[in-house]
């Protein structure tokens, strides 16, 4: 192996010790509670090696999340890509069995690190702490923005008409199935996450048709009157 090679894959397996390490305790303890120094103690690195690769215990907060949420969202554009190319508008379920396997799966069958992340989102949820909510949102609100679109280009074509659900409404709708997917990803024994998904796609289907339906009605005896 050449020094260069030598060097990005010892450089490589330190920030990825220094990632499990603070995943690891940042799930048991907390954000805050939790030191640089019991990360490195952990990771078996030295203050500098955090600095040089992260630069702050915030970036390495950002930098924990990021390393699994990038893979799960990966999956989840993929899926969502394939859903418009198999039929456009894409089919309602389709749209949310983009959204809702990805994050199941990481959680089933003994995958490694999802229960351990699973934590970490709990704790992210109940944190009080707003950069920390606003950094995750700036990171990621693209990813609900692509599915808000689909979702009412999809819900909209089942009614012949015109995407014209309200932005906000759609991700009203958007924060309902996220908080759902989160209290089914909490269940530590879930072993078959296919039809866990298939069984929360129905149920977050029904409801946004039921939201949908009054929405048209209401328009239409609007236009009537």
């Amino acid at each position: 192996m050449r020094l260069n090679q030598t060097f990005v894959s010892d450089a490589t397996g330190t920030r990825d010790r220094i990632l499990d390490a603070a995943e690891r305790l940042f799930a048991e303890q907390g954000f805050y509670i939790t030191t640089l120094r019991e990360i490195t103690h952990a990771a078996s690195v030295n203050l500098a090696a955090v600095n040089y690769h992260f630069g702050s215990k915030q970036a390495l907060v950002i930098a924990v999340f990021r390393r699994r949420l990038d893979e799960l969202n990966t999956e989840r554009l993929t899926r969502l890509d394939q859903a418009f190319a198999k039929q456009t508008p894409p089919v309602l379920e389709d749209v949310l069995d983009a959204f809702v396997y990805p994050a199941l799966a990481l959680m089933g069958d003994g995958h490694a690190g999802g229960h351990r992340f699973m934590q970490l989102l709990m704790r992210a949820y109940a944190d009080p702490d707003e950069a920390l909510h606003g950094a995750i949102r700036e990171e990621y609100g693209y990813i609900m923005r692509r599915f808000a679109d689909a979702l009412i280009e999809a819900a909209s074509s089942e009614h012949d008409a015109k995407p014209s659900w309200p932005a906000d409404q759609i991700r009203q709708q958007l924060d309902f199935l996220v908080g759902a997917l989160t209290y089914t990803m909490a269940d530590a024994k879930l072993k078959h996450p296919r039809a866990t998904a298939s069984a929360l796609v129905r149920f977050a289907a029904a409801g946004i048709r039921g939201v949908s339906q009054t929405k048209y009605a209401t328009d239409f005896k609007e236009e009537l009157s």
